[in-house]
């Protein structure tokens, strides 16, 4: 049944090795392995191999976290600064706690890709300008996370790797796991992989090349794991705290992780509200508590049904936004539980609910019709040429018609009307085909294709998308799906996304011939790349 469902993920998407960890309250009920650790040697994926677990490392930190305010050590509403006197955001005036960076609502930016130490990046912070107050949204933030790990150590007296290791890793029995990453590890790590190329959505057939390995430290994602040592931390969130006789926080403390919680959004079927350091959703009147998590070449996911009794953790060595692993782990913990499988989630010629995306779509001389197949997937025609439509496993879709393929391809709703959106085209339904509604417009300053060295985030480019400058990336872990606004600010730089209280910044270089030669991007600096 699970195999079935591998299969059929393995061949549809970029997965070259996995392993699946399936446990009940009592002990592990299932695992199971396959694929590559490394594809070049031929090594498969055993019962020993590790991965990078990514953000799932956030649950690790807030439990520790939890630990220490048992102890009286930690406070969840003390100020950040009461522990790192050097951190005074807004000069001081806005109050960000321990349980506002555990939360994600303390304004700050969601990553500092240009900083590897976790020192460096948190002092990078030390007089940050955030744009709402704390407690008052819901923003994904690596950064508040590093900075959690760095209270960890003056509170310990201990490195972060050391304190994990022994207040959490060793009492729940994870022998095989590490609080750090670091290259003395690499023999017992699966190879990570990464798109071969970045520039443009991967189609099923796009190749993987070896990843970039990171020593990492920081709290945000610094756990590496075999899937049946992630099974035993699942086990301990099934058992409220406990695992095999071991306690490892109060009950009161556990409560408080999983119900102090913010609306994290997300989709109508999968709302979610996050914890201090979880995401907890109701499902079917259960309590699931989840975290998924993306490193340079892995994937990870790790779920628990707290009201049914099962928890499962799916570890991988895909490129580390290939976010189908969440929807592939979720639907694992609910066939466990007496779902029926469905591998056809896990089809990217599938597209659910196919035929709200048909029609025909165009500006001036830009024009596509998009039409529903007989196996339920989509196909777009242009002229004279068709191509097929692939899931992207992140809400878009990916095409490999050869004029529509840069990009990637989303359906949205404008003014009561479908827009067809793809890279810097936003395409209305008949009867709105006809001549170019208005003239070309001089192509901004801005407009073009940006790269840096980070492999977090490797590039992006900028389009005028219906007279407004959008940010488009067509990979990276840490590159944003949502293809934000930029919105020009009254001090020179453009904020990234509609929402004033986001926090994230861009900042034009100088221009040479009217083209912007570099951006700096939340201190990360991106130059315009000679491939358009």
């Amino acid at each position: 049944m699970i195999s079935q469902l591998t299969k059929q993920l393995r061949t549809s998407w970029p997965a070259p090795g996995l392993a699946i960890s399936i446990v009940t309250a009592t002990g592990e009920s299932m695992l199971i392995t396959e694929g590559f650790a490394d594809t070049e040697s031929g090594a498969p994926v055993s019962d020993h191999t590790r991965f990078e677990i990514g953000s799932v490392s956030k649950t690790f930190t807030a439990f520790l976290l939890g630990q220490l305010a048992d102890e009286g050590k930690v406070n969840f509403e003390a100020q950040v600064a009461d522990y790192l006197p050097w951190f005074t955001p807004n000069g001081g005036s806005r109050k960000i706690t321990v349980r506002h960076l555990m939360q994600h609502t303390s304004g700050l930016v969601a990553g500092a890709d240009a900083l590897p130490d976790a020192a460096a990046r948190g002092y990078a912070l030390r007089d940050a300008t955030t744009c709402v107050e704390p407690g008052q949204m819901f923003h994904y933030s690596n950064e508040g996370y590093n900075l959690l790990g760095l209270i960890i150590e003056h509170v310990t007296g201990k490195s972060l790797a050391d304190a994990m290791t022994e207040r959490l890793l060793h009492p729940l029995g994870m022998r095989e796991s590490t609080a750090h990453i670091i290259h003395e590890d690499i023999a017992h790590l699966a190879t990570g992989y990464r798109f071969r190329h970045d520039a443009a959505p991967p189609l099923p057939s796009a190749p993987l090349t070896p990843a970039t390995f990171l020593d990492y430290s920081a709290a945000d994602a610094n756990v590496t794991a075999t899937a049946s040592d992630l099974g035993v931390f699942a086990r301990m969130l099934l058992g409220r705290g406990t695992v095999a006789g071991t306690r490892i926080l109060s009950p009161e403390r556990f409560e408080q992780i999983i119900t102090d919680r913010v609306d994290a959004g997300g989709s109508a079927e999968h709302r979610s509200g996050y914890g201090l350091g979880v995401d907890v959703e109701i499902i079917d009147g259960h309590t699931w508590l989840m975290h998924a998590g993306g490193m340079v070449g892995y994937r990870s996911f790790l779920a628990a049904d707290i009201d049914g009794g099962y928890g499962v953790a799916v570890l991988t060595n895909a490129p580390g936004d290939c976010q189908i692993i969440d929807r592939f782990g979720r639907h694992v913990l609910s066939v466990v539980q007496g779902a029926s499988p469905e591998p056809a989630l896990f089809d990217r010629e599938i597209i659910a609910d196919a035929h709200r995306y048909t029609g025909s779509y165009g500006a001036g001389s830009r024009r596509i019709r998009v039409d529903a197949t007989a196996d339920h997937g989509l196909s777009l025609t242009s002229n004279g040429t068709t191509g097929k439509l692939y899931d992207a496993g992140d809400g878009r879709l990916a095409c490999d018609h050869p004029d529509w393929s840069a990009y990637h391809h989303s359906l949205s709703t404008v003014a009561g009307k479908p827009q067809w959106l793809c890279g810097p085209d936003s395409l209305g339904p008949d009867p709105t085909l006809g001549p170019d509604p208005t003239p070309a417009t001089t192509p901004h300053p801005l407009a073009g294709h940006y790269r840096s060295y980070t492999p977090w985030y490797p590039s992006f480019r900028i389009v005028q998308r219906a007279g407004r400058l959008h940010m488009i990336a067509a990979t990276g872990v840490e590159a944003p799906c949502d293809e934000p606004e930029l919105i020009a600010l009254d001090d020179g730089t453009f904020r990234v996304g509609a929402d004033p209280r986001l926090p994230e910044r861009l900042t034009a270089g100088p221009a040479l011939n009217g083209s912007v030669l570099w951006v700096d991007l939340d201190g990360c600096r991106y130059t315009r790349s000679f491939r358009p």
